[in-house]
């Protein structure tokens, strides 16, 4: 939709030059919408009569409010006309084919020499060659600068991380437990004038935040309120060393040391729940052992998942221990039975056998781990002599439900405990002792290889309460 405009010119000047008043697409939009609303308050005072007059009346304004608008509003002016040279107005096809052979001449010959400004490079100039019976004139040369030997830099060296002592890990692996859980408490206790009703009650809510569980938790406090009443105990600084008194009593009820054959082949049984890091588990147990200078061996027994006996496989290569290996989806009972042949073949001190991660709910892979444990009890002797249950810190309370029912299944020797490092809730530790009354017999407080340790309660219970008041910036990052 356009319209014509003639632009008119004073006399002497050159002609009128036609311009096009143009109907862009937004403005068709508006005066369609214009003509629709107005057309639409017309249909509104038609069907509903002079009761909704106010309602047409507003719809039809707006409409003619957008139709002005789409018309009145100045149209932008295009000049349709492009200057166009008086030769190709003439002779268009000879001015075509002209332009033509100038670029076709521009193809095919060579480029004529780019002239460089002076500014921007110097020229260059080119000597005469010297004629035979010219004199000749000694060129006088400036003796060369010597160059500045380079000194090469002295390679980056970086300084080894220093060696950490067995307790400084354990310290610092506890660092998240100790801050949240062990914190608390000090603050609850330390900072109370007196010991009443609302302190128990938030000492109740710190244990159960450090998932302590609910019956250790229990225990705790009956004893504590026992010994205010038995004490007549008024200081609240009294009420610290209770707790850390009775939490060392509930660690050392049992052996943590681990159980060894004195007759031959000693076989470990390590079970546990998907995700857990049981394979890097046991990885770091024939490590450990290897250090002290027994001979380990391992054996695949997690047919079930894919790639669980390669991963396996790759982890006895960097420890340099050997691995019994089955087929993948073999039956793991056929495999813990060669394993601990060819174990006593190799005259092996220790077979760690591990098994496929499996959920604590599913009764027909609960019944399988049986039958491994039978027939270990059958081909060793008195086998298996730990039945080691890995749990994962960070999971609190579904940790003890998981140790619970596991229990109930299989007689549980000892637990190993992972990732203390990356959980405030450390206190797990003690609810699942309680509830399966088995001993925490190794605890993982990172991801380096040494960093799976031997649990010892009393240098668990002190680097747990040690006193964080003087510790630099530098050590609260160190990285382990």
């Amino acid at each position: 939709m356009s319209e014509d405009l003639q632009k008119t010119t004073p006399p002497g000047e050159a002609e009128p030059v036609v311009y096009t008043r143009q109907w862009d697409e937004s403005r068709i939009i508006v005066l369609l919408i214009g003509l629709s609303l107005l057309i639409e308050g017309l249909l509104i005072y038609y069907q509903a009569g002079p009761s909704q007059m106010v309602v047409a009346g507003v719809t039809g304004l707006a409409g003619v409010t957008l139709l002005l608008f789409a018309w009145l509003v100045p149209f932008e002016a295009f000049d349709d006309t492009t200057p166009v040279d008086e030769d190709e107005k003439a002779h268009p096809v000879t001015a075509r084919a002209a332009d033509s052979e100038v670029a076709q001449r521009q193809l095919t010959e060579p480029a004529a020499p780019l002239t460089v400004p002076v500014a921007e490079k110097a020229p260059v100039t080119v000597e005469p060659a010297i004629p035979a019976d010219a004199t000749v004139v000694e060129r006088v040369v400036a003796p060369a600068i010597p160059a500045v030997p380079v000194v090469p830099a002295a390679p980056f060296v970086e300084e080894p991380e220093p060696e950490l002592s067995w307790f400084q890990r354990l310290k610092n692996g506890l660092t998240k437990t100790r801050t949240g859980f062990v914190g608390k408490l000090k603050k609850l206790v330390l900072g109370s004038t007196k010991i009443d009703d609302n302190l128990l009650d938030e000492l109740e809510e710190a244990l159960f935040e450090a998932d302590v569980g609910v019956k250790t938790t229990q225990e705790l406090l009956a004893y504590l309120h026992k010994k205010v009443d038995e004490e007549d105990i008024t200081d609240p600084n009294r009420i610290y060393e209770i707790l850390r008194d009775q939490l060392r009593g509930m660690l050392t009820r049992f052996s943590s040391e681990a159980v060894f054959n004195p007759k031959g082949l000693t076989v470990f049984l390590i079970i546990g729940v998907n995700g857990v890091g049981k394979t890097t588990t046991i990885a770091k147990l024939a490590r450990r052992f290897v250090k002290d200078g027994k001979k380990v061996v391992l054996a695949a027994g997690d047919t079930f998942r894919a790639a669980a006996i390669d991963q396996l496989c790759i982890w006895g290569e960097r420890v340099g221990v050997e691995v019994i290996r089955g087929t993948e989806g073999g039956d793991p009972g056929a495999l813990v039975f060669d394993a601990i042949h060819a174990a006593k073949k190799r005259e092996a001190d220790l077979l760690i056998v591990d098994t496929a991660g499996r959920m604590h709910v599913k009764a027909n892979l609960m019944a399988e781990l049986k039958k491994m444990q039978k027939i270990a009890e059958k081909e060793s002797d008195g086998g298996p002599h730990e039945i080691l249950l890995v749990l994962d810190a960070t999971t609190g309370q579904n940790a003890v439900q998981q140790a619970k029912l596991f229990k109930e299944a299989l007689p549980i020797s000892g637990l190993v405990v992972t990732k203390l490092d990356g959980t405030a809730k450390g206190g797990v530790l003690f609810a699942v002792e309680e509830q399966i009354s088995a001993p925490v017999k190794f605890i993982g407080v990172g991801e380096k290889m040494d960093d799976l340790m031997p649990f010892n309660p009393e240098q668990f219970l002190e680097a747990l309460f040690a006193d964080d008041s003087e510790k630099t910036k530098q050590s609260d990052y160190l990285v382990l």
